[in-house]
């Protein structure tokens, strides 16, 4: 049988089946797809409900707040109504009081103690009976100007006298809701409560709020919690309707789909996807005629070739029972096995060339490396050698001409000495730079002062600054701090910037070293008006022999050593190092970070210009029952200058309070005996602390949480961990409770000039 006749077999024995499947399957997309739409309308419902609910629940929750207030209990009206004011009142949306008999006795819209009326009160007796939080249906607002919701909390004060206190929102505030959802502008999305009167609308809601439903609509809500119906809506069109209800409220949402919009897209989807199988129903048919064509003539093709290529001895193959395909297997084999051959062998030989290659490119470049490795070394060794030869000849110069001046005498001797034992750590280094590169160094550490530190870098970079005609202005804003490292290494990286500073900056340039205590760590920077570092150089600055392109004017520069040493020391020390330039000629500042050693609890090694330099002293009062948590602040707001007390409960903080009073607290609200809430309270009600500045600070940072912490008297509310700056602010705006000894600072910030 020919290739022909096979193919036609296939064809009659593939299409037809697949044709019926085809349709079938056309139907079943069609009602998928139009199910899809239908599901999609039905996530939208229960989005725009959640979205109501969580709007009703915020509502809810803050009147809950106001109606636990002190001033609510003592029907302070006054005061409740400034906190309602303040908190929950917006353009369209308002809090008012209701007495037992329905009267209006204050109303955030309008000034306190305004004679307001509102017909038909009915409604709230029937609130305050509920004894619980509710939600009422679309009504008429003050006065019949507007349709109006409300969300209502009842109250029983003190007295045992019940009020009503209702957040009350303009429908126009849920029709504002609607309009925020994404959705095709022809749906129409409604809201309406259990009575069947609609309360919000997309669309023509001037015209439809405040009117019944459809009644089909209404009676399957009723009957169901959500679900889909079919009707003719009012809008004039048969829609899909889906709907489902809200949980804070017994109203719903219900969404109307154009029917002839949902059918027309499923029908579009199923049109597409069926011009897509007849397209390819109709290519496999074309395909298959022309493939049947040119499989003959290939054959007779690849035979004439396969005969040319044909040299002798030609196995012979199996028969496949086609007579095409059999005439094409002898030929191809034929050709084949010559070709395989001639392939296999130009194949090594390829290989072959690509080996010896690479390894003539591998060995050009391992000699390359080396050699450019051997000069950066001898260049990065002369380099570092340096760094205490400028010191020491300083010195010997010195010796000659001091006479019989015994106090120079002294001091040439002792940076002699000093710099030949620090000219014998750095060769002892440099015979072994891979170690110390890689970061296999063990450093000898102990505590170290950072000032002694610069001092000694100073002195050592001195005589290369001043050969320069530089400026070195130093700014000591710590008096003294203190880390855990090697002096000696630390002097080495801190003379290692100075040097660099100084060789890449122009003859009389500007340096400039700054020391300052941080909270945790010291920060030490080295910054220089030279030339720079290029953006393309900057990310590669730390790296071993990375350096710019040399000029005439950076003959004194290294071969990029120093700097990878600068960065191996300091992570060895767990700290880092930072570089930054704005460009070429704009000079560069490289800083150094390192963790800051304590000296013993409760105190610090430093005292900081930057920490409360400007805020007068306050006395006040940390309580939290992390003990760790108030001590650190404790700690930090020492070291800025004021007088810290510590207490890590409620009731020791009432009695010391009694005898000694503070000008602030800050106070944890979740306390072990007492939150922080009551705590607030009974300090406001002490005379002693009742004017006492109160600072909620907790680890709960929501709306509610701040209404909460404003109702029981806080001034400020924080949430952890505490905003240092926002903290100051508060102490700088306050005088000082009691403070009668004032604080004294015996290390204080320093600025000195060299040059």
């Amino acid at each position: 049988m020919k290739t022909r006749s096979y193919i036609i077999l296939v064809i009659a024995l593939v299409l037809l089946p697949l044709v019926a499947l085809s349709a079938w399957g056309l139907h079943l997309l069609l009602e998928q797809e139009k199910e899809t739409q239908l599901q999609g309308i039905e996530e939208k419902t229960r989005s725009i409900a959640l979205a109501i609910d969580q709007e009703l629940a915020d509502a809810e929750g803050a009147l809950r707040v106001i109606a636990q207030t002190d001033h609510m209990h003592r029907e302070d009206f006054a005061s409740v109504y400034a906190l309602m004011k303040r908190t929950i009142t917006t353009s369209d949306s308002w809090a008012v009081i209701y007495d037992g008999n329905g009267d209006m006795l204050a109303h955030t819209h309008h000034p306190f103690k305004s004679q307001l009326s509102e017909p038909s009160n009915e409604w709230v007796p029937a609130a305050i009976a509920l004894q619980k939080p509710s939600v009422s249906n679309l009504r008429e607002g003050r006065a019949g100007k507007w349709k109006v919701v409300s969300v209502n909390i009842p109250v029983t004060t003190s007295t045992g006298k019940k009020f009503l206190l209702a957040h009350t929102f303009h429908a126009n505030h849920f029709t504002k809701l609607l309009h925020r959802k994404d959705m095709s502008d022809t749906w129409v999305v409604g809201v309406f409560g259990s009575d069947g009167i609609t309360i919000a609308r997309n669309l023509r809601e001037k015209e439809f709020t405040g009117t019944p439903v459809k009644p089909q609509l209404f009676d399957a809500s009723v009957n169901q919690w959500s679900g889909r119906i079919e009707n003719f809506t009012r809008d004039g069109f048969w829609a899909y309707n889906a709907f489902t209800h809200t949980s804070r409220a017994n109203w719903t949402v219900a969404i109307a789909a154009p029917m002839s919009e949902i059918n027309r897209s499923a029908r579009t989807a199923t049109l597409y996807a069926a011009l897509a199988l007849c397209l390819v129903l109709g290519c496999a048919v074309v395909g298959i005629t022309i493939f049947a064509r040119r499989i003959t003539g290939s054959f007779n093709l690849t035979l004439a070739a396969a005969k040319a290529l044909e040299l002798g001895g030609i196995p012979q193959p199996k028969t496949s029972g086609v007579l095409e395909a059999d005439r094409l297997q002898r030929a191809l084999q034929e050709a084949g096995i010559k070709l395989t051959e001639e392939n296999q062998a130009r194949k090594r030989l390829e290989q072959e060339r690509e080996r010896l290659l690479h390894s003539e490119q591998e060995a050009r470049r391992l000699a390359e490396n080396q050699n450019t490795a051997k000069d950066e070394f001898l260049a990065m060794l002369a380099h570092e050698l340096r760094n205490p030869l400028s010191p020491i000849a300083a010195a010997a110069e010195l010796l000659k001409l001091a006479g019989k001046n015994e106090k120079i005498l002294q001091q040439s001797s002792d940076i002699i000495v000093r710099q030949v034992g620090q000219l014998k750590s750095l060769i002892d280094d440099l015979l072994d730079v891979s170690r110390v590169t890689r970061g296999l160094v063990v450093l000898d550490k102990n505590k170290v002062d950072i000032i002694s530190v610069v001092s000694v870098a100073i002195e050592q970079a001195r005589p290369l600054i001043e050969a320069r005609g530089h400026d070195l202005h130093l700014h000591m804003r710590s008096s003294h701090a203190a880390v855990m490292g090697d002096e000696t290494r630390l002097i080495q990286v801190v003379t290692n910037l100075l040097n660099n500073a100084a060789k890449y900056t122009p003859q009389g340039g500007q340096i400039t070293l700054t020391v300052e205590a941080q909270a945790y760590e010291v920060k030490l920077s080295v910054a220089d008006n030279g030339i720079g570092i290029e953006q393309e150089l900057l990310p590669h600055v730390f790296e071993l022999f990375r350096q710019a392109q040399r000029t005439p004017d950076r003959s004194q520069g290294g071969l990029g050593l120093g700097l990878a040493l600068v960065r191996s020391i300091m992570s060895l020390h767990g700290g880092r190092v930072e570089a930054e330039s704005p460009g070429k000629e704009k000079g560069a500042r490289f800083t150094l970070y390192l963790p800051l050693l304590g000296t013993g609890h409760g105190e610090t090694d430093l005292t900081d210009e930057s920490l409360g330099a400007s805020i007068a002293p306050v006395r006040l009062m940390i309580v939290d029952d992390n003990v760790d948590a108030a001590q650190t602040l404790a700690n930090l707001l020492s070291a800025k200058g004021h007088s810290v007390v510590i207490r890590n409960d409620a009731k020791s903080t009432i009695e010391y309070s009694q005898t000694d009073p503070l000008a602030l607290y800050i106070l944890d609200i979740g306390l072990p005996d007492m939150d922080g809430y009551e705590l607030a309270r009974r300090l406001r009600k002490s005379s002693a602390t009742a004017n006492a500045t109160l600072i909620a600070l907790t680890g709960y940072g929501q709306t509610h949480d701040k209404e909460s912490a404003l109702a029981a008297g806080f001034d400020d509310h924080f949430v952890k961990p505490m905003d240092i700056e926002a903290l100051d602010k508060i102490l700088a705006s306050k005088s000082p409770l009691g403070f009668e000894d004032t604080v004294s600072h015996s290390d204080q910030a320093s600025e000195h000039h060299i040059g």
